[in-house]
């Protein structure tokens, strides 16, 4: 059995190239294109962790949803992009703290 430990990123181009900053890989999609990306990363061993970001994650309720119900391999969790609402804008360090749960 492989070791699951990569986090993976799925999001607009300026979330994506924050996050890569921090080693995290990233992969430019949008609302229409965030399924096969997501499925792609679905299908790798090392996918533990997959950040998507609110625009991209509305197509994906329900695979978001049935994925962290049913699997004990990985969890996906969505997280602001550096593109929404007012007042979302912070320091990338407060990007990452909310979706990995980690402090810098």
């Amino acid at each position: 059995m492989s070791r699951m430990d990569a986090i993976y990123l799925i999001g607009d181009s300026d979330t994506v190239n924050a996050f890569r900053v921090c080693g995290i890989e990233g992969f430019r999609s949008d609302p229409d294109s965030s399924q096969q990306t997501l499925g792609e990363l679905l299908a790798r061993d090392d996918a533990s962790v997959i950040l998507v970001t609110r625009e991209c994650a509305v197509p994906l309720q329900e695979t978001i949803n049935r994925v962290n119900r049913e699997s004990g391999k990985r969890v996906i969790l969505e997280i602001p992009g550096m593109a929404d609402a007012p007042g979302m804008g912070r320091s990338l360090t407060g990007y990452i703290t909310e979706a990995l749960g980690v402090a810098l």
